[in-house]
């Protein structure tokens, strides 16, 4: 699903030093060679300023969305020339990320001219990325740096803490007619840019929306100097130096529109749910995005490829998000807070009826499990879902799943409760998780291949529920297939379904579940991996080092917010 986009644009970001053209590297540090999907890919931008899709990813890969803006957006059709400005649907939702594990790691408040008080109050769409380092949380990023792998921190090499450098490198690659050295006399350490709707043609080139990026100067006269040479050498190019930021975009009009914006709706900073959101984001964050989807879904181009890619039943979606990257000492997150959000008018007020205790009974699955699912509430949800009527199924496919749990003796939505309990826990230990890359899986650093045979091992945990319909269940689903059959017992207040022997400790106590899951009580949806058992062999040198992700879903103040945590702890220190 992409946003109605202008035409390509050349790439402008900071590079990684020693690794010209390659654009913004993985923040995460992830294992070398390993490259994650776009998230989302549609939409997706050439320019260097705000990026495709959320941020976040897990290590191994660029954020969400892939390099920013090292990856090329498909060319516009229409015989159009290549251009360079952002505008696309998540585009402004992410902003650029660092040049260099150490820049992307350099906590900052935020602090100096920002560049939302120079774009535009009415845009639907805005993210920054700021170098400036803030000595404030410097504590938190030592101690994060000290828990990397070892070998991460030798490809590192030291800091220089020259991110004027990083940002005057990023201009170049996107200006190959600028000087670089002339470039850090003028350039700062922030960026920052915003899509907004217009009615002028020329400004938008017909689409419907029109963009800026805002690129923080340390010296106005020179950037003018500078910039001016280059905009008479392309035709793609208009600038305006005001306020200590160049305002660029992709022709005069734009730059007009920017300014009659401003005019008529004040800056961005001046916008109350703008800062009402911004206001809860954690701070320390290097990156900042945010988006009015409501707004965007005013746009006709974006409303009608919206319509196009979802079920047809489906109306009016509504809501804003805010997404940032931050360190907190023990682990780098990735971030996305959804507020107000509804589609077809359902908003998720259903998830927040139950209390979050998806991590808690993840807690209870055995010490040696290495994924490990978690949900909360998902009893009344299939209940809700089933009544309503199960998305993606007909009524005759859902007839049909009637009939099969009713010749189990186990008639549906009433069964709901038995099967899954309050929360639910599902966790693999031995599984051939390294067949995925090609190769043998490291246990706790140690090749192993007892699962090449396809027996898998498993812990199921139902937190509430019922030992009966648990067993009758598993005699039906598993007894064609399974001999022995897989163990139903009860533990607790928890019904568990285990097949093969699991470890006899709980993974509550894992020092990395800790490090990782912490603070996320509320989630209703949860999810672990552990790095430190999945790692491939000989693609790493010390898998223990790698520590494990994270991920969480929270639904709070009765729906109206949702908010999802991609983490990444590493365990490399002492």
């Amino acid at each position: 699903m992409s946003y109605p986009d202008p035409p390509q644009q050349p790439q402008w970001q900071p590079q990684q030093p020693g690794q010209p053209g390659q654009g913004y590297p993985a923040p995460y540090g992830g294992a070398p060679g390993q490259q994650q999907p776009a998230y989302p890919q549609h939409g997706a931008p050439a320019g260097g300023m705000p990026g495709g899709g959320m941020p976040g990813g897990p290590p191994g890969g660029p954020p969400y969305g892939g390099q920013y803006a090292g990856g090329q957006m498909p060319p516009s059709g229409g015989g159009r020339r290549n251009r360079w400005l952002i505008p696309t649907a998540a585009g402004v939702a992410v902003v650029v990320m660092a040049g260099t594990v150490w820049a992307t790691v350099s906590l900052v408040d935020f602090g100096g001219p920002q560049p939302e008080t120079v774009l535009p109050g009415n845009s639907i769409a805005f993210g920054k990325l700021d170098l400036s380092i803030d000595g404030s949380q410097a504590i938190d990023l030592l101690r994060f740096v000290d828990q990397l792998p070892q070998e991460m921190l030798d490809e590192m090499g030291e800091p220089d803490g020259d991110t004027s450098t990083m940002m005057a490198e990023g201009f170049v690659e996107a200006f190959p007619e600028a000087n670089q050295s002339d470039v850090e006399e003028w350039i700062g350490q922030g960026v920052g840019g915003s899509v907004w709707p217009t009615t002028d043609e020329e400004a938008s080139e017909g689409q419907g929306v029109s963009g800026a990026i805002a690129l923080s100067v340390t010296d106005e006269a020179l950037a003018e100097e500078e910039l001016g040479a280059l905009a008479s050498q392309r035709d793609d190019l208009a600038f305006e130096v005001v306020d200590d930021f160049a305002l660029l975009s992709f022709n005069e009009a734009a730059i007009a529109d920017l300014n009659r914006q401003i005019e008529a709706h004040g800056p961005l900073d001046g916008n109350d749910t703008f800062s009402g959101d911004l206001s809860d984001v954690p701070g320390g964050s290097v990156s900042v995005g945010w988006l009015d989807l409501g707004g965007l879904m005013e746009i006709e181009e974006f409303a009608q490829e919206v319509a196009s890619e979802l079920p047809s039943e489906t109306g009016a979606v509504s809501g804003r998000a805010t997404a940032s990257v931050r360190i907190d000492g023990d682990f780098l997150e990735a971030r996305m807070d959804v507020f107000g959000f509804e589609a077809d008018q359902e908003d998720l007020s259903w998830l927040a009826q139950e209390p979050g205790a998806s991590v808690t009974a993840m807690g209870g699955l055995s010490d040696d499990t290495v994924v490990a699912l978690g949900g909360a509430g998902l009893d009344q949800a299939a209940t809700s879902a089933y009544e309503d009527g199960v998305p993606f199924l007909s009524s005759g496919e859902q007839t049909e799943m009637e009939r099969s749990f009713n010749s189990m003796g186990l008639p549906i939505p009433e069964s709901f409760g038995g099967l899954l309990g309050t929360s639910t826990a599902y966790g693999f230990t031995d599984v051939d998780l390294g067949s995925m890359f090609g190769g043998p899986t490291y246990y706790r650093g140690f090749a192993d291949s007892s699962a090449a045979d396809g027996d898998v091992t498993y812990e199921y945990r139902a937190v509430g529920g019922d030992e009966q319909v648990l067993s009758d269940f598993v005699a039906e689903i598993a007894g064609p297939y399974s001999d022995p059959l897989p163990d139903v017992r009860t533990d607790g207040d928890a019904v568990v379904v285990a097949n093969g022997t699991t470890g006899t400790g709980r993974l509550a106590d894992d020092e990395v579940f800790q490090q990782t899951m912490q603070e996320l009580d509320d989630a209703v949806l949860a999810g672990y991996v552990d790095l430190r058992q999945v790692m491939p062999a000989g693609e790493v040198a010390a898998p223990e080092e790698w520590g494990a992700v994270g991920v969480a879903l929270s639904v709070t103040d009765d729906g109206e917010r949702a908010s999802f945590e991609l983490r990444w702890a590493p365990s490399g220190g002492e």
